[in-house]
């Protein structure tokens, strides 16, 4: 009978350059690590997830009649260390002014610099793990300065809203919407860094509500 040996671990992994032999890489109960490529970040804590808005209190999103590429719902300053892999956004409108463009942009590039905002500290979906994110990500920017080369844009999605809606006895208020980005919907894995800047968008009339973007982040040499 054959022996399968591996190197077992779910937190701590050791990646070698490219070429290099090694052990298969094992869950601490001996599955073979060809789990889900996701899962498995998320086992080791490389999966992060910045928000906007928490509980009861929305988040204030860009108010404007027309998308403002200087003013960021979401910006993340990649260093020249690692690279992030966007997995999801999810947007909820909780309530807007008036009739307007419900809008939604993800970009990535370089040259953008996120201007006055609310910084956000990325939680870790392992925080057992020990691994902090290296990048600088930030909510709610405004007089900041774009892409001034746009790499990518990865996902833009929009929706005509009217403030009040009819109903069968009344006029009905707006009902909260969500909007999701997913990375495995589309089968397609974008790489952003090293040096570089994902943006995000979400436009609307007096918008406010709530959104959770998660991402994976890896050493430079992880993915090469």
């Amino acid at each position: 009978m054959a022996i399968i040996k591996g190197n077992a671990s779910q937190t701590s992994v050791n990646r070698v350059g490219e070429g290099v032999e090694t052990y298969m890489r094992m869950l601490r109960d001996g599955t073979v690590g060809v789990a889900d490529l996701i899962a498995l970040w998320s086992l080791e804590g490389r999966v992060f997830t910045v928000s906007a808005g928490a509980a009861t209190t929305p988040a204030t999103f860009q108010d404007s009649s027309a998308l403002l590429t200087t003013e960021f719902d979401l910006h993340i300053s990649v260093p020249s260390s690692v690279v992030i892999i966007p997995l999801s956004w999810e947007i909820c409108y909780e309530a807007f002014g008036t009739t307007a463009i419900a809008e939604m942009c993800l970009q990535y590039g370089t040259g953008s610099v996120v201007g006055t905002a609310t910084s956000d500290i990325p939680s870790s979906s392992n925080a057992n793990a020990g691994i902090a994110s290296a990048c600088t990500c930030n909510v709610a920017s405004a007089t900041g300065t774009a892409l001034t080369t746009v790499v990518e844009e990865i996902w833009h999605d929009m929706l005509q809203e009217v403030a009040t809606r009819a109903s069968a006895a009344s006029t009905a208020a707006y009902v909260p919407e969500k909007h999701i980005y997913n990375a495995m919907d589309t089968g397609i894995l974008h790489v952003v860094g090293p040096s570089q800047q994902l943006v995000g968008f979400v436009v609307s009339q007096a918008p406010t509500g709530f959104y959770q973007f998660k991402y994976a982040e890896l050493p430079v040499g992880g993915i090469e």
